[in-house]
């Protein structure tokens, strides 16, 4: 049900507006860190007040690169993320650390901010559209280097910032001073009080990055001081220090998952960051150009581009998901590893119809060995636990004979064999060792082949498109088989009968034991009873999210008793499909696929109720019935101290999850999603209990999160008018962007 819109005044207008404009400057300030946080951004900003005109000048410029994306019709999503305003931050900053407070100053720094937002524009569609490749601070570097040679021709002096004079009075060791005024000098303000404020907004950004900081300092230091490799000139150690900190974070937690290996990527590229320093300092200076932040992007830049051509994404792994923080990105991978643990992309259900026994799994005691170790051969079962009827002495007395095959995903037909002879039972046709096979093409470097089918049986050509449960052709006896079934595999190569890759099976049916599981991702063993899921439209239904529709929850317990919070389905950008909450920064990233809802990751402010939705139902099949676990991250449920520990050392010691068991049941006109987790407490009762109920009338009603005795329950509020939020779905601006969003 939409909730309606209440009118607004003009003054509330306003107030958004307002609040819209300052959360896209701090968002300008935030992406220096790489970051989206206002808070981040207010300690940056609050960084530059330390000299009162980079404080003025900065904010004016970001606020003038915002003004222009406007008026040029600009992207507003990216304008919203800060892309527009940060290089014209530092372009602003920059300048009025170097130039005098005179008009002409004025004059060039406003025609330069307005320049870096062109080509910020520009770089970033040749860069990220061709190379998917980051911006950075290049748009920055391409319009202060011409700001410096335009300077004096308008007869204008440029002066450099020199250290802070008051770490002398601060008694601090050099090592440390230098630590703090690296971090100011990246708003060309060397001070120990602008670098502390950076410091803190590094801190609340991410501890992974605060450790990759100190470890690019640390070979900044080795570099500057103890080697002598950056002595000429005072200000050169704190040049190459920021430089190395942010290489070291880029590459070790923003664009790469932070683990043990990223880290060792980090420390090479912090390695190249000072020789790009070191070689290209010396070439700057005799055309007296400052050396910046020139070596971050070419090494970062250098470093990304050269990973991307690696045959394995691995080790570290690539961020190849909507980046956050280091700890997200950390969390959101080790969570789609624990909780789908796929080699693969692309979702590969069973290659047949109702329940099949696996008669060979992987390294099977017949075929299944070397190169084709990793296959799976599928029979029908009968309720006597045989595969046949008869006395199994022809093709036809077995139950799986000429049963229906299908295609495991969406592709396309490489080639087919359909002419081979079905074998009587016991003979094996060694010269045609595949019998009749369709190999599809999934994606690079994957494709699935299924052998033995019946001759004449299959109902696809080459180069055909299929979808997944298509009917490719009917189980057979042919190629090297000596009774009836299904051979499965994945490979890399499009040939019939290449070596095998992992294989695996998604969303799965386990039908072993009293119980069926619902499996991610499965790997059966011989005995294995399988199918595939069989959703419910009516399941289906309830748990989808209209575009557009706004969601009113209320808080019936714990510390946010009283509060109510409105969300909303949208599609960002990027093309992925998202719950933004209303009233704060929160947003939940999810799927409503053919099978299974799926809330992938949760961002944002700990307390909205999308961390409760994500708990309660971050993975539910459309299918009432089956069992199914689902890890949660053991991160949110610690207290804030103790999450900051683990962040530190999450990255060496893998990760730390609560593993729950989820069913579903109908109850009268009600679905309830029951979730328990497999630690307990010391009463024996489960530690965390989940809850979520879809009304067939209004759709999701309830959720409820219980933890150690302690619960959370909001509940649905329709036919009610909000008093503090925007909705959405009434607001004719936001329904636009939405269905435009939608359409492209």
């Amino acid at each position: 049900m939409v909730v309606a819109r209440p009118s607004t005044s003009t003054a509330a207008g306003s107030t958004s507006l307002m609040g819209d404009m300052v959360t896209t400057v701090l968002a300008g300030y935030s992406q220096i860190l790489l970051s989206r946080s206002k808070v981040v951004g207010l300690l940056l900003l609050a960084s530059t007040a330390v000299m009162p005109r980079l404080f003025l000048f900065g904010l004016g410029g970001v606020v003038l690169a915002l003004g222009l994306s406007r008026l040029m019709h600009l992207s507003s999503e990216l304008s919203r993320s800060g892309l527009y305003g940060y290089n014209a931050l530092l372009v602003a900053v920059g300048g009025a650390a170097i130039l005098p407070l005179e008009w002409q100053s004025v004059l060039l720094l406003t025609v330069a901010v307005l320049a870096s937002v062109a080509v910020t524009a520009a770089l970033h569609s040749a860069l990220w559209s061709t190379f998917n490749l980051p911006v950075l601070t290049l748009p920055f570097l391409f319009v202060f280097y011409l700001l410096l040679g335009a300077a004096p021709q308008m007869g204008l002096t440029l002066s450099i910032s020199t250290p802070d004079a008051l770490a002398q009075s601060f008694e601090l060791p050099r090592i440390v001073s230098l630590y703090f005024q690296s971090l100011g000098a990246i708003f060309f303000s060397p001070k120990i009080l602008s670098g502390v404020l950076v410091f803190l907004a590094l801190l609340v950004f991410s501890r992974i990055a605060v450790s990759l900081s100190l470890m690019g300092f640390a070979v900044a230091y080795l570099f500057g001081v103890k080697l002598g490799m950056l002595s000429n000139g005072e200000m050169l150690p704190l040049i190459a220090g920021y430089n190395f900190i942010l290489t070291a974070v880029a590459i070790g937690g923003v664009w790469f998952v932070p683990s043990s290996s990223s880290f060792v990527l980090a420390f090479a590229s912090v390695l190249v960051c000072g020789l790009v320093t070191a070689g290209a300092e010396p070439l700057l200076a005799r055309g007296g150009v400052p050396l910046l932040i020139l070596p971050f992007n070419l090494t970062v830049i250098l470093v990304l581009y050269a990973m991307r051509q690696r045959v394995r994404d691995a080790r570290p792994k690539s961020v190849d998901f909507l980046i956050g923080t280091p700890e997200q990105n950390l969390n959101y991978f080790q969570t789609r590893v624990a909780r789908f643990g796929a080699h693969s992309a692309v979702r590969l259900h069973a290659p047949f119809l109702g329940r099949w026994v696996c008669t060979q799994g992987v390294d099977g005691e017949h075929t299944h060995r070397g190169l084709w170790r990793h296959a799976l051969d599928f029979e029908v079962q009968g309720i006597d636990g045989l595969t046949y009827r008869n006395r199994g002495t022809d093709v036809r007395d077995y139950l799986c004979f000429r049963m229906p095959v299908i295609s495991p995903a969406d592709g396309t037909v490489v080639q087919v064999i359909d002419d081979v002879p079905d074998n009587p039972i016991g003979e094996m046709n060694l010269r045609e060792n595949w019998g009749n096979a369709v190999l599809i093409y999934h994606a690079p470097g994957l494709y699935s082949l299924v052998a033995h089918l019946a001759a004449g049986s299959v109902e696809v050509r080459e180069g055909q498109r299929v979808k997944r449960g298509d009917a490719l052709g009917r189980c057979g006896n042919s190629g090297r088989s000596e009774v009836p079934h299904i051979h499965f595999q994945l490979q890399s190569v499009g040939l019939i009968g290449a070596g095998t890759r992992e294989v695996e099976l998604h969303d799965a049916v386990d039908e072993n034991g009293d119980e069926a599981l619902v499996q991610a991702t499965w790997v059966p063993n011989k005995g294995d009873v399988v199918r595939n899921l069989e959703p419910n439209d009516a399941v289906s239904k309830l748990l989808r999210f209209p575009f557009g529709e706004s969601l009113a929850f209320q808080c019936e317990d714990g510390d946010s008793k009283g509060t109510t919070e409105h969300f909303a389905a949208e599609v960002d950008l990027y093309g992925a499909v998202e719950l933004r909450s209303q009233e704060t920064s929160a947003l939940l990233f999810f799927d409503h696929g053919e099978r299974t809802f799926t809330a992938y990751d949760t961002i944002g402010d700990h307390r909205s109720v999308l961390h409760l939705l994500q708990a309660a139902m971050g993975r539910v099949p459309f299918e009432v019935g089956p069992r199914w676990h689902d890890e949660l991250t053991a991160r949110r449920f610690f207290p804030r101290p103790l999450g900051w520990l683990l962040d530190v050392i999450a990255p060496f010691v893998g990760r730390f999850s609560i593993t729950v068991t989820y069913e579903a049941e109908w109850q009268n006109q009600s679905l309830v999603v029951r979730g328990h987790s497999h630690k307990q407490k010391s009463d024996g009762s489960p530690w965390l209990k989940t809850e979520a109920i879809f009304d067939r009338e209004m759709g999701l009603r309830e959720l409820s999160l219980t933890i150690n005795g302690r619960r959370q329950r909001v509940t649905r509020v329709v036919n009610t008018v909000s008093t503090g939020a925007v909705i959405a779905d009434e607001d004719p601006k936001s329904r636009k962007d939405v269905e435009q969003r939608r359409t492209a």
